[in-house]
């Protein structure tokens, strides 16, 4: 990915697989708005172009056309590029955080690499999941990975009921009574991190995952809001996973 000293701005282009180096490419709508409006961009400055999807390229602003609410954004097209999935592939299905705490934490996991996140619903989960916008949280996560210029956008799962979840093969406990993780406790190239409620578990669902045999690990040394429990298993996981 270009150094950040050459790109003036990041815009999402949903087409750019079908897309040739060299070819001039037209971009109107929100994201063209945002470029000019609020980035202030001008002709002759390198914009940065991804797709969500892996891929990316970089574009020369040739002009900016159409009128003063509704701009279009003319650029000749560079190399489009390809990325492979992030790795580790990590999943984070946490319970959900009261008000504007679930946008920061889609935008913190997001910035980290997490590849997808699902509301987990437990025993004393405090929000119900009929109040999600997935439309606000799809936008939040396509604000950061611009800002973070990841290749791949962060996909938002259905909700999930605890004891589904400990169905799957990848799955692993975030709590306090578990080991320090390490690298050898990775699943495999794919791990689901299981975190709970402010609440903590109920001794229903610790009878669960116990009787499950599912994995469980400590990722930090204090009780943690269900934001910072997320981000900071996320970031444990792939920073030991990848060193």
């Amino acid at each position: 990915m270009p150094g950040s000293e050459a790109i003036a701005h990041c815009v999402l282009f949903s087409d750019l697989a079908q897309c040739q180096a060299g070819q001039r490419i037209e971009i109107d709508g929100d994201e063209a708005h945002h470029a000019v409006r609020v980035k202030r961009v001008r002709p002759g400055e390198r914009l940065l172009l991804l797709d969500g999807a892996g891929h990316h390229a970089t574009g020369v602003l040739e002009s900016v056309g159409g009128s003063r609410s509704k701009p279009v954004l003319v650029l000749d097209l560079g190399p489009v590029e390809s990325d492979g999935a992030i790795e580790p592939m990590v999943e984070i299905w946490a319970a959900l955080p009261k008000g504007d705490r679930l946008d920061r934490m889609i935008d913190q996991l997001t910035q980290l690499g997490v590849s997808r996140y699902r509301p987990l619903l437990c025993d004393r989960s405090q929000r119900k999941p009929d109040s999600l916008r997935p439309e606000k949280l799809a936008r939040i996560a396509d604000e950061a990975m611009k800002q973070c210029r990841r290749p791949w956008r962060l996909e938002i799962g259905e909700p999930i009921a605890f004891l589904d979840a400990l169905g799957d093969p990848d799955a692993m406990i975030a709590d306090a009574t578990g080991g320090p993780w390490d690298a050898g406790s990775a699943c495999g190239a794919r791990t689901v991190l299981l975190v709970g409620p402010e609440g903590g578990w109920s001794n229903t669902e610790r009878g669960l995952f116990v009787e499950a045999g599912v994995p469980v690990h400590c990722f930090g040394r204090f009780v943690l809001r269900i934001e910072a429990a997320a981000a900071a298993a996320a970031a444990i996981v792939m920073g030991v996973s990848s060193s």
